[in-house]
């Protein structure tokens, strides 16, 4: 991969900043009419440069697609395309099969940008993937205040999230977030999916 992401700092769970690769932040409101807006983010690395992720739930525009008929030659693969972010960087993709992994992440979750094991994946649309152009990024230590200030809703990713291909993913992370908090706060292990039916 690039080396903006530093391998060894992609799978500490206990990265310096508090929040671990494999966590995705889910928007608030308060995200209301900025580019992250409804975005549930994967958190990719956390560590002394910063903290980086990619948005999920971006499909990717034209250009994109454009650009990965150029590189491919083929539009195969192009529906499962995401903006990740602003920020430039190489094209990478998110899955499941750790034969194509370049880097583990918790959940599940492999990272790889080798152009070889990338159309692989391509060739196989059974599996779970997701084609990334850009990233987003925090300075280190601006991504806690923001989640201090309830900017974002942190929550522990899993792939069944991360692979989520409806179109409702903010509003289903937000309910699991929901669930999660009042877990902790009423200290009940389980919570049915609809409370008022138990």
């Amino acid at each position: 991969m690039s080396n903006r992401f530093d391998n060894s700092e992609l799978i500490q769970h206990n990265a310096p900043e508090g929040i671990p690769p494999g966590t995705l932040l889910i928007a608030s409101p308060g995200l209301k009419n900025t580019p992250f807006e409804k975005a549930v983010v994967l958190v990719l690395q956390s560590g002394k440069q910063g903290t980086f992720g990619v948005v999920l739930n971006r499909p990717a525009d034209e250009q994109m697609r454009s650009a990965w008929l150029q590189m491919t030659g083929d539009s195969a693969g192009e529906q499962r395309i995401v903006h990740g972010g602003p920020i430039g960087g190489p094209v990478f993709a998110i899955h499941q099969e750790e034969q194509f992994a370049e880097v583990e992440m918790p959940g599940g979750v492999f990272v790889t940008s080798d152009t070889e094991a990338v159309q692989e994946l391509v060739r196989r649309p059974e599996l779970d993937y997701r084609i990334v152009f850009g990233i987003a990024g925090w300075q280190r230590g601006r991504l806690t205040q923001e989640i201090e200030k309830g900017l974002w809703f942190p929550i522990v990713g899993d792939a069944e999230q991360v692979f989520d291909d409806s179109d409702w993913m903010w509003e289903r992370s937000l309910k699991r977030y929901s669930r999660q908090m009042l877990r902790d706060v009423l200290g009940i292990r389980s919570i049915p999916e609809d409370p008022l039916q138990n």
